[in-house]
């Protein structure tokens, strides 16, 4: 069924609206760079996790931003592969070696595993978190280090049995020793009214862009349609003319070969 949200996102949107991107800054991401925004625009489409659920965020880190999930969230895209078949753990170990499924003991664990149980393959995957290897020394994992070690090494074994939808995704609990912490977010997302905005990047309709840039004169005009449409620059569609796909990237490129070839022989 076709989700009527004014935030849901869309498989076939090339960037954030107005709305999502009013409640994506209202959520932490006001540094963001439109190239930062499309990648998680792209996370986003590849695990259908809801970021304004807080089933998928983006987090910077010294001016970088890594792709982060709930434990949650892993969970669901595994789940909706169609392969997952449970789990098996999680066990804990101390100094003697000896896994053991509670920790009662005063000191925190030293390691954790769990095994993540795939369709089609005979054994589980395990993956191994060790204690010192993530512990933030935050009140949480403070309070609770069997637990918060646990979901590390849960999401080591989701993403080791299902590379292709996870890679590149990590959850809070691992990238919290990185020195950043996730501030609490109210469940509801207050949205504002959406002041209206020019979009110089977004392409009404290609072939009137390839023939701006075929008319354009000099390497500066191209540049600037190079930047202003950066994010479209790949998206193929037919040339008027042939037919044949073609890019704005490939048109921006061609036009740039003539006009730098006329300079030359001029």
């Amino acid at each position: 069924m076709e989700n009527k949200s004014a935030l849901a996102v869309n498989s076939d949107q090339q960037m954030w609206d107005t709305k999502q991107l009013a409640a994506l800054k209202q959520l932490g991401l006001t540094n963001a760079s439109n190239g930062d925004l499309a990648v998680f625009l792209h996370y986003a489409q590849r695990t259908g996790l809801d970021p304004f659920a807080r089933q998928l965020y983006m987090i910077e880190r010294g001016g970088r931003f890594t792709i982060q999930a709930s434990i949650d969230g892993l969970r669901i895209v595994a789940q909706r592969s169609g392969e997952y078949a449970g789990q098996v753990g999680p066990f804990w170990c101390g100094e003697d070696g000896v896994w053991t499924d509670i920790w009662l003991e005063k000191t925190p664990p030293l390691a954790a595993k769990v095994g993540v149980l795939r369709k089609g393959f005979i054994e589980p995957l395990w993956s191994v978190a060790k204690f010192d290897g993530y512990n933030a020394n935050s009140p949480i994992w403070k309070k609770m280090p069997d637990l918060m070690i646990a979901k590390c090494a849960e999401a080591l074994a989701l993403r080791k049995a299902f590379p292709n939808d996870l890679s590149g995704i990590y959850t809070a609990e691992e990238m919290e020793q990185a020195g950043s912490t996730i501030a609490p977010v109210s469940a509801v997302v207050e949205i504002p009214e959406p002041k209206p905005v020019e979009k110089p990047h977004m392409v009404a309709n290609y072939q009137d862009t390839v023939e701006v840039i075929k008319q354009s004169t000099d390497l500066e005009a191209l540049r600037k349609l190079f930047n202003d449409y950066k994010i479209n620059l790949d998206n193929e569609f037919p040339d008027r003319a042939t037919n044949e796909l073609t890019t704005l990237r490939a048109e921006i490129m061609e036009r740039k070969a003539f006009l730098e070839g006329e300079k030359v022989n001029g």
